[in-house]
């Protein structure tokens, strides 16, 4: 019985491969070369995982019998495999896969199963020994990058002295995918390294330096295509900008009112002073209606079309620009008053006229002037000396001033006190219009100080909307307000004060007095029962970031 189980136990052992040295005599360090291995392939690592060894003789060399194995480079989590057959090419390249089912694929010459498990993304040390001769090894301390493998520099021919330095390793260049998404270059000779940008970098000209990041007031927003009629939304809405100082345009966002994108780019997007930059949704001139090549592709951002709509670019929380437009004409760009290129007079979207000019040579395409100076604006030649005429911003036609008639205008909502900014940013107030009319000529008397609101343009607003009227027009610096009909002068007191809503021959619409305020707390009129109240608590405005109130919306009944 006891020779029966003997025999047992030694069958059972003699299932598991050994290490052996038959097929390592005259093998020394340097016969082999980790050249590549992918670390962090798309999905899960199990199965995807490969190492790429190179032959160094001028002979082919038989892998059979040696050991692969992995470890943690504090030498925790050791794991080997005993290599039972191939041979790697002489000056050739062999691959050894995590392969768990079914056939290898065509990249991987031997698979190792499970005999590694995962490889350390961030850290480890893999290679081939015989016996306890090791022939390769690589140790690194870089962690991987998803979907690319850790490959040495292609420059020159693989040695033992090159592959002996972790900085003579890079993540393959993204280009080189081989399948999925992951790029590498199993079996093959690999390609050079190239320069890569961390965060605060970019990549110039094959060097890495520090981006040059824009201060408020670099970029000024230019001309927006919105709606083109020459190609379709999805491939022809494009932007432009004009550079005031030398700056990076890498890691910029670009808000519109529905979607926003950031620039994510490793090659430095330097611009110069004076340049106008091009920013389009695609570089394809058979589909994009035949613009010049853009200096960026910004892919699937959308500008409304038929509403009014704000577009800013930012960087991290720094505002750089921001402007609003009012709807958009079918082929036709909104392009700013080339006499009117600075970040404040383009926060005025009466300072944007249509685009008189078509861009291509032939005279063909959509209205506008993609990539270079704007043409002047077009200057209605009557009407504009009376004051009860207007031109239409969606028609760009003549026609007179729709005034409000009494009980039409109503203030409903006013801020004396934000908390979230200072009161000479996010000091608002806020007007019902109850029928469509134009504001042209209505003022807004704070205390003794009273605004006018006068345009060239018509200041068009439609029934049942809410105006919001502030001190200061950009959301990021005015603590996340909507888009601003109007500046006031003068100041909401904290303690209490009044505001006057009047028409063009000074009668008023709506007068209202307070007393006292609350502060990050707006004051509402209940629009049931005309009661007024502190806006109330858990009513946040900024997408419930900012403070109470509920500027541009219906109010919430009071308490």
């Amino acid at each position: 019985m006891k020779n029966v189980l003997l025999g047992v136990v030694i069958l059972g052992m003699s299932c598991a491969p050994a290490e052996t040295t038959d097929a390592c005599k005259g093998r020394t360090g340097g016969d082999l070369i980790i050249t590549e291995l992918m670390l962090d392939p798309e999905g899960t690592d199990t199965g995807g995982e490969w190492i790429e060894v190179f032959n160094t003789l001028g002979t082919p060399l038989d892998l059979k019998g040696l050991t692969l194995f992995t470890r943690d480079t504090d030498g925790s989590g050791s794991k080997t495999h005993v290599v039972r057959a191939g041979t790697a090419p002489a000056r050739g390249y062999f691959v050894l896969g995590d392969v768990r089912s079914g056939p290898n694929p065509s990249w991987i010459n031997y698979s190792y199963a499970d005999g590694l498990g995962s490889m350390g993304n961030a850290r480890g040390v893999v290679g081939l020994r015989c016996g306890q001769t090791p022939l390769a090894e690589f140790t690194w301390n870089t962690a991987a990058r998803a979907s690319r493998s850790r490959m040495l520099d292609g420059a020159g021919e693989p040695s033992s002295a090159i592959a002996a330095v972790e900085a003579n390793y890079c993540d393959t260049p993204s280009g080189n995918v081989y399948f999925g998404n992951n790029s590498g270059t199993p079996g093959a000779a690999n390609p050079r390294c190239v320069a890569e940008a961390t965060t605060g970098t970019c990549v110039d000209n094959g060097v890495v330096r520090p981006m040059t990041a824009p201060q408020r007031g670099d970029l000024v927003i230019t001309e927006v295509m919105a709606s083109p009629a020459a190609t379709s939304d999805t491939t022809g809405e494009w932007f432009e900008l004009l550079a005031r100082a030398a700056v990076d345009l890498n890691d910029l966002t670009i808000q519109t009112t529905t979607s926003s994108t950031r620039i994510d780019n490793m090659p430095c997007l330097r611009v110069d002073p004076g340049e106008y930059v091009l920013l389009a949704r695609s570089a394809d001139t058979f589909v994009n209606g035949g613009l010049p090549l853009p200096r960026h592709v910004y892919g699937s951002l959308s500008f409304a079309d038929t509403t009014n709509q704000r577009i800013a670019l930012t960087r991290g929380d720094a505002g750089i620009d921001e402007i609003a437009l009012f709807p958009s004409a079918s082929g036709k760009a909104w392009q700013l008053d080339p006499l009117k290129l600075d970040p404040g007079s383009n926060d005025d979207p009466n300072n944007f006229c249509r685009a008189p000019a078509r861009w291509n040579p032939d005279g063909g395409g959509d209205y506008g002037s993609p990539g270079v100076e704007n043409p002047g604006c077009p200057i209605a030649d009557a009407g504009m000396s009376d004051p009860d005429a207007c031109v239409d911003p969606i028609s760009m036609v003549v026609r007179p001033v729709r005034r409000p008639q009494p009980g039409e205008l109503r203030i409903t909502e006013w801020m004396p006190d934000p908390a979230a900014v200072a009161d000479t940013d996010g000091e608002f107030i806020e007007v019902l219009a109850s029928a469509d009319l134009d504001l042209n000529g209505v003022s807004l008397q704070v205390g003794s100080s009273k605004t006018t609101l006068a345009s060239q343009g018509c200041l068009a607003v439609t029934a049942n909307s809410f105006i919001v009227f502030g001190k200061n027009g950009s959301s990021a610096a005015n603590g996340g307000l909507p888009m601003l009909q109007g500046i006031f002068s003068g100041s909401l007191a904290n303690a209490g004060g009044s505001i006057v809503l009047s028409g063009f021959d000074g009668g008023s619409f709506d007068a209202i007095s307070y007393s006292g305020s609350r502060s990050g707390a707006s004051q509402q009129v209940d629009l049931v029962d005309a009661g007024v109240c502190d806006t109330p608590a858990g009513v946040r405005y900024a997408g419930g970031t900012g403070d109470r109130g509920t500027p541009g919306l219906t109010n919430v009944a009071c308490p």
